[in-house]
């Protein structure tokens, strides 16, 4: 397991594409082999050292076969180097600044981190003693419509993080929404939120409404400072959308969602990022072009 986000340390250990499809190997087949087609657990070489036959069906299975590095038109030493500064570093990067910096097209970089994206949500939830709250996203608009917590042109996301004994905050959870009403709260809380948890909200009126329901206890929100360290998340979460990326669409907002809360949710573990972010790669099917694309739409 290669542990470290030192650049130096990635390109010593990963210098070409064979050292890439060894660790690959052992990721996918480290704790034996298994025929994706018809389940044999026997095989022999392939047609190249990175494939296996299986003995029974003789299906020539590559490494990269059934997981998100495949059908990649860059060289799987490239996939690394995309895969570890999204991983590493702590703020990820825009893909014309990936695609500079490892050599292909934006459209490449675009294309490969939208793999990744796909990939991060997961449907851990918090537990214990969770703040919620609620924010919206997106860049100003001229005109009444768009004033104020109008939905019109901007988007709606529920924000949770667990509060550690210390105070501190432990993981953190987003959801994109349909609106605030109370209906629509019930399940994003449920869905971000083991049952038993305790959950600390502001006053507003959906909150109230689902008191008993959730285990909800409110406070004044007191512009923000009953719940500071939530709103930090928020603030954080919007400065690195803006001073990374500038904007998404609607359609994406989730995603990047994802992207910025499994970054933050393992950044005690940092030197383990890599590696957990590979371990996915391996463990989800492809993610074809037309399949993200639609989701552009």
């Amino acid at each position: 397991m290669f542990e470290g986000i030192n650049i130096i340390d990635f390109v010593r250990r990963f210098n070409d594409n064979d050292s890439c499809y060894s660790y690959l190997m052992e990721k996918k087949w480290g704790n034996g082999f298994s025929c994706s087609y018809c389940g044999c657990t026997q095989s022999v070489k392939g047609r190249t050292w990175y494939y296996k036959r299986c003995r029974q069906c003789k299906y020539d299975e590559s490494v990269t076969a059934n997981t998100v590095f495949h059908g990649m038109k860059i060289p799987v030493l490239k996939a690394f180097h995309l895969a570890f500064r999204l991983a590493a570093k702590k703020k990820g990067m825009s893909t014309v600044e990936l695609g500079h910096e490892v050599g292909v097209q934006q459209k490449t970089a675009w294309l490969f981190k939208r793999k990744v994206q796909e990939i991060l949500s997961d449907n851990k939830k918090l537990k214990t003693a969770v703040e919620a709250d609620e924010t919206i996203v997106g860049g100003h608009r001229s005109g009444k419509e768009h004033r104020g917590r109008s939905l019109k042109s901007k988007s709606a996301v529920v924000v949770a993080r667990e509060v550690l004994e210390d105070g501190r905050t432990g993981n953190i959870n987003f959801k994109v929404t349909e609106n605030f009403e109370a209906d629509t709260l019930k399940y994003v809380l449920s869905d971000m939120i083991e049952s038993g948890a305790s959950i600390l909200t502001d006053k507003h009126k959906s909150y109230e409404s689902l008191k008993d329901e959730l285990k909800i206890k409110t406070v004044l929100s007191d512009k923000g400072s009953s719940l500071e360290e939530l709103h930090k998340q928020i603030m954080l979460f919007k400065n690195w959308l803006r001073g990374i990326h500038h904007k998404c669409s609607k359609e994406l907002l989730q995603k990047y969602l994802d992207e910025y809360k499994f970054r933050f949710n393992l950044r005690n573990c940092r030197k383990k990022i890599f590696d957990v972010l590979i371990s996915k790669i391996m463990q989800y099917e492809p993610q074809p072009y037309l399949k993200l694309k639609s989701t552009c739409e």
